[in-house]
């Protein structure tokens, strides 16, 4: 466990450094810059040119790079060109937002899929099955905008059962139990949409690897023994169908905070996500950059995770 720790560390960190090049470079491909368009009457372009050296956007962009890696390493993300606070402080503010998020979300997908998932495994090419596949399909070919938007209308407008903006209600006290339980309740609706997106997935790998276990030689056995269909099932289709399951954490975990982009956005619910969509139209690099870099040290960190609780849930997995 340990080796196979350091070694997926060891990896990371020239993963990193190359992400971290794309992601600069890339930034600093789109046209134009913070200060496009924004040139007020009055003031002169002197105080434009200063404020651009003042960013080191005046100096060659190698320049720009290394100064920027050298600051993330020391732990300076640098400072935020619309929102003039430093980058640290207005993620430490939205991370908590979208935390929730995804944790309510996985927590939907979870508790959707698994049931859904075994119980097509289990009766395959009933009505039951078909009608999970169909469902399958269907959340497949709806985009995660179109189906925030139908949420939105339906739950929020017509029903008025969720609100559709924000992360909690006006004139609530923070630290109080009403403001959590206000966070959850501003939270349930996009955490519903971005959860039932993700279950198709699961369903279906459940659901193909249920079917494919219980016509193996070891179940044969096990039938002709005499076992029970149900312990049959439980102990040994279901427990050797859930291991290959746990490989997709690190992959449930980018896609979360990915699908958040979009959710946030369309709820106007004040998470990571939306504040990567504002940096991006308002050409805020310094921001851009470090929520871009942080998705990707997400991402790396979560097959980490993956990789490790695969090797704890199947101890047939020797990592040397």
């Amino acid at each position: 466990m340990t080796t196979l720790i350091i070694r997926r560390v060891l990896i990371m960190i020239p993963m990193l450094i190359l992400m971290s090049v794309v992601i600069f470079f890339v930034a600093k491909m789109q046209p134009g810059n913070a200060f496009t368009g924004q040139k007020r009457p009055g003031i002169s372009a002197d105080y434009y040119n200063e404020q651009r050296a003042k960013l080191g956007l005046d100096q060659p962009i190698y320049k720009q790079y290394l100064t920027w890696a050298n600051n993330v390493v020391h732990g300076d993300l640098g400072e935020s060109i619309k929102y003039k606070r430093p980058i640290m402080d207005l993620v430490k503010e939205r991370m908590t937002n979208t935390i929730m998020l995804g944790t309510m979300s996985l927590i939907i997908t979870y508790l959707v899929a698994f049931p859904l998932g075994i119980l097509s495994g289990r009766k395959p090419y009933s009505l039951y099955d078909y009608g999970i596949q169909f469902a399958n399909y269907l959340t497949l070919a709806i985009p995660s905008f179109v189906a925030g938007v139908f949420a939105i209308y339906i739950f929020g407008f017509q029903l008025g059962w969720f609100p559709f903006s924000g992360s909690v209600a006006i004139g609530v006290e923070p630290g109080t139990l009403p403001y959590f339980l206000s966070k959850v309740y501003h939270t349930i609706l996009p955490a519903i949409v971005l959860g039932l997106l993700s279950i198709a997935s699961y369903i279906q790998f459940l659901r193909n690897d249920i079917i494919e276990n219980s016509r193996k030689d070891y179940i044969r056995t096990a039938r002709s023994k005499g076992l029970s269909e149900s312990k049959i099932y439980n102990k040994h289709i279901l427990r050797n169908s859930i291991i290959p399951i746990v490989t997709f954490f690190g992959a449930d975990v980018v896609s979360v905070f990915g699908g958040a982009v979009i959710i946030e956005t369309i709820f106007s619910y004040p998470g990571i996500g939306k504040l990567l969509i504002e940096s991006i139209s308002g050409k805020d690099y310094p921001l851009m950059m470090a929520l871009l870099l942080f998705f990707s040290f997400l991402g790396l960190l979560a097959n980490l995770i993956s990789d490790i609780a695969y090797s704890i849930v199947d101890p047939r997995i020797k990592s040397n």
